[in-house]
């Protein structure tokens, strides 16, 4: 068994609720198999294991005898969710997977505070819904949120999606949302977390089955160190790089923005350098968080997609007030140009608005943004945004082109990690 690095110990050691859930984790499947020994049931995990699937420890009397209802018998005791899914029944791997997804479920459910809230509860589960078509295997996705402060997501074997509060919180829109979920569906559709587990263990993943099925005494560890993989997000870098770019398929076939997925990599940097002791989820185990934006960024280049974050940040939004006798235009609620509230006036703010809901982006340069022939035309880039003479009690264009230099520095400056112009 290859042992935990120095970095991940520490890690886990220092956040006191994890060690608390992959303690509870180990400790349960060691009883839950020792009381099953005592009378004379199969464990927890037990299931008919394949003739060359033996490996040292696991003993005749540990598998199921030809008597024995096995796994994929339609007679089996199973809940209503392993059963059978939405489209079809689970493939018998799967029902593996959910069954030790499932037992890590109720330890944490045990030890952490879930929040009950319905409405917030469909809201994910709509975005889920959006996502599962567009996954390799048919798994009956589920979502739940804890009441926990530190950023956080995962979603454990069989497909068990947990959000912390403190993750909400941070994310700006569904398409960040969408963005996180992809990824960590990702992780258990190509089953990540299981074959981290039976690499640290040097062993492949029928050998690994036939452990978690024993019930004996490595079970329990083996258990823990697939919840730590999903919770901790201790994953490899081949794999975070597998689910970033996986993810950003999914995310793209669910007609999210893609952008999202750079925007999520680069709030979390972010945040990290405001609080370094903070872990943030599936980020925290890789210093090279900047390639993978970096490599986020060139994937969408490489397909002819626009690298547009005002839309997963929910920035640059623009909007038309109409009070009394004046009109305004307003960029996140500031006001950026304004006019009498007349016929010729409004038909230029709605057309102005228009541009920049299309084109003003979080990476426009100021020097898209400029007035030509003598100061009588703003343009930007290729399009015209306003051209003199100006109906009566407009603003002047320089006044217009001022204000939308500051609302494009405002809304960079609540999202500053980003390198708006490298990609």
């Amino acid at each position: 068994m290859t042992p935990i690095s120095k970095l991940s110990l520490f890690r886990i050691l220092k956040n006191r609720k994890i060690l608390k859930i992959i303690f509870a984790v180990s400790l349960a499947v060691f009883l839950s198999a020792c009381v099953c020994r005592a009378e004379g049931k199969a464990p927890l995990f037990a299931r008919a294991l394949p003739e060359n699937a033996q490996t040292e420890g696991s003993q005749s009397a540990d598998s199921p005898s030809e008597d024995s209802p096995n796994e994929d018998s339609p007679n089996e005791n199973l809940p209503p969710e392993d059963a059978e899914s939405k489209d079809a029944p689970l493939e018998p791997a799967l029902r593996r997977e959910r069954k030790i997804g499932r037992k890590a479920v109720e330890v944490i459910e045990q030890n952490l505070e879930l929040i009950s809230d319905p409405a917030r509860l469909a809201h994910l589960s709509m975005i889920m819904d959006k996502l599962t078509p567009h996954l390799g295997r048919k798994i009956p996705y589920e979502v739940r949120i804890v009441r926990m402060d530190a950023p956080n997501a995962f979603c454990l074997p069989g497909g068990f999606i947990f959000f912390t509060s403190g993750m909400l919180d941070l994310l700006h829109s569904d398409a960040e949302i969408a963005a996180i979920m992809a990824h960590e569906m990702i992780h258990v559709d190509r089953s990540h977390g299981m074959k981290m587990a039976a690499k640290a263990n040097k062993i492949n993943l029928a050998a690994l089955a036939v452990i978690l099925a024993s019930g004996g005494a490595l079970a329990p560890t083996v258990l823990a160190q697939v919840t730590q993989v999903a919770v901790n997000s201790s994953y490899s870098i081949e794999f975070e790089k597998e689910a970033d770019s996986m993810g950003l398929d999914v995310l793209i076939a669910a007609g999210y923005p893609p952008a999202a997925m750079v925007t999520v990599m680069e709030g979390f940097m972010h945040q990290e350098m405001k609080q370094p002791i903070r872990e943030y989820g599936i980020y925290m185990d890789h210093p090279d968080s900047i390639e993978r934006v970096q490599s986020m960024g060139k994937k969408l280049k490489e397909r002819n997609i626009a690298l547009e974050r005002k839309h997963p940040l929910h920035l640059l939004r623009t909007s038309l007030r109409k009070e009394g006798e004046k009109a305004r235009l307003l960029v996140d609620g500031v006001e950026v140009w304004e006019g009498a509230n007349t016929p010729p006036a409004l038909e230029l703010l709605q057309r102005a608005q228009k541009i920049l809901d299309e084109d003003f982006q979080m990476e426009t340069a100021p020097y898209d943004l400029r007035l030509e022939d003598t100061g009588t035309v703003l343009r930007l880039k290729n399009n015209t945004l306003a051209r003199a003479p100006l109906p009566d009690g407009m603003q002047d264009l320089p006044t217009l082109r001022e204000n939308l230099l500051r609302a494009l520095a405002r809304a960079q400056k609540q999202h500053p990690t980003a390198k708006y112009f490298e990609y």
